[in-house]
């Protein structure tokens, strides 16, 4: 048994919050999660061990148990990590943060780790626990992007009674169509090109909130 299993502040740190910044648990924690974002690229959910992350990392293999005592709970800290450490962005307009939201996934879906997470997300979402996964991560993600439009909504440059899930559902829904669906290149110009086309619709009122029904 390793010395750290043993250690009163091993203890008290199972999970990641907590750690010391910049201390040994902070880089356990930061090399272990990175192993699993890596191994998920390569075989995906159903074949992860994690024995494999451990040889990746160099953390032992009980030291990972203690932190995250299931693969499900390793594998949404990782992705939950990975998708965190990219910041919200503010370039001073809404097409801007959704035009560096829109590029930034689509540079992680060109990597070797980010295909192979879409890939299994894609093939391996009738496995309840990847299903779950997926959703927390979609659901941060919507909050994030909601965020960005109502922060354009504040600045005047939509319309107050804009549909905001509208605007992201056309945005993103182009997008991840032509990315994941189609297989095909998302380029910049395109990117914006669909982000320009959405919001002009939306200044010119073509994506109102629905009203509520007259009761009769």
């Amino acid at each position: 048994m390793d010395r750290e299993s043993t250690a009163p502040s091993a203890r008290r740190s199972r999970r990641t919050e907590g750690t010391r910044v910049g201390g040994r648990a902070e880089r356990v924690v930061s090399a272990v999660l990175s192993a699993t974002h890596e191994e998920l690229g390569r075989v995906g959910y159903g074949a992860l061990r994690v024995e494999d992350v451990a040889a990746r990392s160099g953390v032992a293999k009980t030291t990972i148990y203690r932190r995250w005592p299931t693969k499900a709970e390793l594998v949404a800290a990782s992705l939950r990590a990975a998708n965190e450490e990219q910041a919200p962005p503010d370039t001073g307009t809404l097409r801007g943060d959704l035009l560096a939201v829109v590029m930034g996934a689509v540079r992680m879906s060109q990597t070797p780790t980010g295909r192979g997470i879409v890939r299994m997300l894609q093939t391996e979402r009738a496995d309840p626990e990847v299903e779950a996964i997926s959703r927390a991560l979609r659901d941060r993600s919507r909050q994030v992007r909601r965020a960005l439009v109502e922060r354009g909504v504040a600045r005047g440059e939509l319309p107050a009674d804009v549909d905001t899930e509208l605007v992201l559902d056309l945005i993103f829904g182009a997008i991840y169509a032509r990315l994941v669906h189609r297989g095909e290149d998302v380029s910049e110009d395109y990117a914006a090109a669909a982000i320009d086309t959405v919001l002009a619709g939306a200044r010119a009122g073509a994506a109102r909130l629905p009203e509520a029904p007259r009761r009769p």
